[in-house]
């Protein structure tokens, strides 16, 4: 099976729990990362089915969403539990879950003047950041092992729930406070525990030493 995933060169959460769960998986495939002008002839191209990205081409057939990609990454790699229902479910609602915090931030993005948008973060920093971290935090202390979000091993979610929170904790988002996580131990201690992995720690320093 040949396979090519594409994004853009940074690890946001959208692709990097699809590229890290293949290559925690050891599953070769071609890491594509467009710079702008690639991008933009990309887009005009036709060839994306829903116009963004991530795409993932499987023998030359191509496919997107990312929840989608990371499942199909996933059950590759062993990260998604295909033999049990329920733990898929849970996998499933975390990275709907992901796709939901995105959505709330996604508006942000698109206004132009800074202290509107200044205003907009800080207003969720405030009020939904905080819900979603301790909606999720519940989620983990659901687990018995608090380790992982479901069962005894990494799954797609823990790696998609990484990103998310190292988002918030980056200072990448002008606005957003950066030690909301804090106030969360639990889930402070799952991300430091998945960021200090050593497989993926190799990883993150190859390809983003500053990250």
């Amino acid at each position: 099976m040949k396979l090519a995933l594409t994004y853009f060169n940074f690890p946001f959460w959208r692709a990097e729990v699809s590229r890290l769960a293949l290559h925690l998986g050891g599953i070769p495939f071609e890491d594509i990362r467009p710079d702008r002008d690639q991008w933009m002839a990309l887009k005009a191209s036709g060839t994306l089915p829903y116009g963004q990205l991530p795409v993932l081409d499987v023998d030359g057939v191509r496919y997107a969403q990312t929840g989608a990609i990371a499942r199909f990454c996933g059950q590759l790699s062993g990260l998604y539990p295909t033999s049990d229902p329920i733990a898929a479910l849970r996998v499933d609602e975390l990275l709907d879950a992901a796709t939901e915090i995105n959505y709330e931030l996604y508006p942000t993005m698109r206004v132009k003047d800074p202290e509107e948008k200044l205003a907009m973060r800080q207003a969720l920093g405030r009020e939904q950041i905080p819900r979603w971290l301790a909606a999720i935090e519940s989620r983990l202390l659901d687990n018995e092992t608090q380790a992982y979000f479901v069962g005894t091993q990494m799954t797609v979610a823990d790696l998609a729930i990484w990103r998310i929170i190292a988002w918030f904790t980056s200072g990448i988002l002008d606005g957003v406070p950066t030690d909301l996580v804090d106030k969360h131990p639990a889930l402070k201690a799952h991300h430091d525990a998945i960021d200090a992995d050593p497989r993926i720690r190799a990883w993150m320093e190859s390809h983003y030493p500053r990250q």
